[in-house]
């Protein structure tokens, strides 16, 4: 069966991306009766494979929560239903790309009024700071939660889901900084953190999509600092950092909030 997975080549090679990708299915399937195999880019980029094997309906799942489902049609977008997408526009409100493509594009749109209710504590701050401070860029994947479905020509509504806000909220409460990672592949990440001598500096790499990734500093180290480190090797990637302690600072005591 023919799926399509909500993952785009990024500013990735083709060859690199497939190559990963296939790695990737790989582990997945381990000593499961099924394969897949990648197909072709839709119009928007999203990544067609093609699922075979007694197996399929296991590997398709283990998929669907890897790297998540698109949606075939707007018509499918309901109310109350949580949906993964990646962010097309970040301000001054967020619209999240969910897949569908045809007829035309359709985004559900969380309006900024809802994520800084979410994000800054209701506070009239500037959206563009916000996402930017949580690292809320174009490509990023996000869970939301449709409020109001989209009607003809009025896009369907929504806000950060529960489990988005947890997902903030524990990167924000434990206190060490991230760099967010853009358009980079696992393999060259890893590569840039060993080239850079970052190994000392980081904690961890956290996998947020194939091509979106978030490392996590030990105490004491600055974001801010391991970025250019890595941009000098990550040369066509983006990074972005994400500070909990500007953020608790300006917007929001996570602390608080959770300890209540």
């Amino acid at each position: 069966m023919k799926i399509k997975l909500l993952q785009r080549k990024a500013n990735v090679e083709q060859e690199h991306f497939q190559t990963e990708l296939d790695a990737a299915i790989c582990a997945m399937a381990g000593a499961l009766s099924a394969s897949a195999r990648f197909i072709s880019f839709s119009k928007r980029g999203w990544t067609i494979i093609n699922v075979e094997g007694d197996d399929s309906e296991v590997l398709v799942e283990l998929l669907s929560r890897k790297f998540g489902l698109a949606v075939s049609d707007a018509s499918k977008i309901e109310q109350y239903g949580n949906y993964r997408g990646l962010i097309q526009n970040a301000a001054p409100d967020l619209l999240v790309d969910v897949g569908v493509e045809s007829p035309v594009p359709v985004f559900v749109k969380v309006k900024s009024g809802s994520f800084l209710a979410q994000l800054a504590d209701g506070k009239k701050v500037p959206p563009k700071d916000v996402t930017e401070f949580y690292g809320m860029l174009p490509e990023l994947p996000v869970s939301i939660r449709v409020s109001k479905a989209g009607t003809g020509e009025t896009p369907p509504e929504g806000w950060l889901s529960d489990s988005q806000i947890s997902l903030f909220s524990d990167w924000v409460v434990c206190g060490l900084e991230r760099v967010q990672v853009f358009d980079c592949l696992p393999r060259q990440l890893n590569y840039a953190v060993r080239e850079s001598h970052l190994e000392r500096d980081i904690i961890s790499t956290e996998q947020l999509s194939l091509t979106t990734h978030s490392v996590v500093c030990k105490i004491g180290t600055n974001a801010v600092g391991v970025i250019p480190r890595l941009g000098s090797i990550l040369r066509r990637s983006k990074l972005v950092p994400f500070v909990p302690k500007r953020i608790e600072e300006r917007y929001q005591a996570w602390h608080s909030l959770v300890h209540k």
